[in-house]
């Protein structure tokens, strides 16, 4: 009962964003609020918002293609430095400035640094902009992101010496996994059921062994994606990674009890800012000083890693960065159409 009413809920809250021209997510975290004031704890759909997290991030694995990185590195590298410099070490020092720790500061840093790739590569291609010099610069900054993402997410998870051991046992998976996917491709390749029953079920594996060897669920799933790269199965796994990671959100509405702290708006602060400072230089190095505003536009936007970040490191600030999400991502649909 409690899956249909969320999954019906999202439905709705998807079609009026789509028709304001908006990004659900925000939407979704909202719906979760207000369910949870109804008095809804959607426990029993937990698990399923975890399978949300894991299907998207082995969807952004399978979107790390090795030969397009290795094309475009020197622009990816330029742009991807910048965005760093103004966006991760700006939030880390000041956090730890005003009394933070520095796991808290690490942490709360890298969840506003990321922008969302599924909402500003959304944008684009709804404005079509694609064709724009500014564009590839963008889609070149959400490549870097998501390689660092990867970085942060094994910093988090190696933090005991037998964690590493498990570590270095998941890259040896991964790369049996890259060894046999000619084998795999031709199982996709079938016209029943079965490659949609293994689209589902690489990413399900992940979390199992995850939970299994207590490490991130989040890297299991991205070096699964990234050792299954040449698959071509986005297509399949779209509909699986929509669905939970909608009831994901609206699961982690659930726990928020949404105002805005001092915190939340410094974080607000910091987070336009950094964006706004970052693509100036990263317009003025790689395209064109006039391409600033539209790099900004299109990168301003924080959604489903900035809420990922604390429900899997840090549950208590999940409020504080919700209100970044909220704001961000309302705010960066909103100019993107001016």
């Amino acid at each position: 009962m409690e899956l249909a009413v969320i999954v019906f809920a999202a439905a709705i809250a998807a079609i009026i964003s789509r028709m304001l021209r908006i990004t659900p997510i925000p939407a979704y975290i909202l719906v979760g609020m207000a369910l949870g004031k109804a008095g809804w704890h959607l426990s029993e759909v937990e698990f399923l918002g975890k399978l949300g997290i894991v299907f998207l991030l082995f969807y952004v694995g399978l979107k790390i293609p090795p030969s397009t990185i290795k094309k475009t590195w020197q622009r990816t590298l330029k742009s991807g430095t910048i965005d760093f410099l103004f966006n991760f070490l700006p939030p880390l020092v000041l956090l730890y400035l005003i009394g933070f720790d520095l796991r808290d500061a690490f942490i709360l840093a890298s969840a506003i640094y990321i922008s969302s790739s599924a909402i500003n590569l959304k944008m684009l291609v709804d404005d079509r902009k694609l064709v724009f010099t500014f564009a590839e610069v963008v889609v070149l900054l959400m490549v870097f992101e998501d390689i660092v993402l990867v970085a942060l997410l094994f910093l988090f998870s190696a933090s005991e010496p037998l964690t590493l051991l498990y570590l270095a046992l998941i890259a040896l998976t991964a790369l049996a996994l890259y060894a046999i996917s000619p084998q795999i491709e031709k199982l996709m390749s079938r016209e029943d059921e079965v490659p949609y029953l293994l689209t589902f079920s690489i990413p399900s594996i992940s979390l199992f062994l995850a939970e299994k060897f207590r490490i991130s669920e989040a890297l299991m799933a991205i070096l699964f994606g990234v050792a299954l790269n040449r698959l071509r199965i986005d297509k399949m796994l779209v509909p699986f990674k929509e669905v939970f990671l909608a009831v994901f959100f609206v699961f982690f509405g659930t726990m928020v009890d949404l105002h805005f702290s001092y915190l939340s708006l410094l974080l607000i602060a910091v987070a336009v800012i950094g964006k706004l400072a970052g693509a100036y230089f990263i317009a003025r190095f790689t395209t064109s000083k006039s391409d600033a505003v539209e790099v900004f536009k299109y990168t301003l936007a924080r959604g489903e890693f900035t809420v990922i970040f604390p429900a899997l490191f840090a549950p208590e600030f999940a409020t504080t960065l919700a209100a970044v999400v909220l704001f961000t991502s309302i705010a960066g649909s909103l100019i993107a159409k001016l």
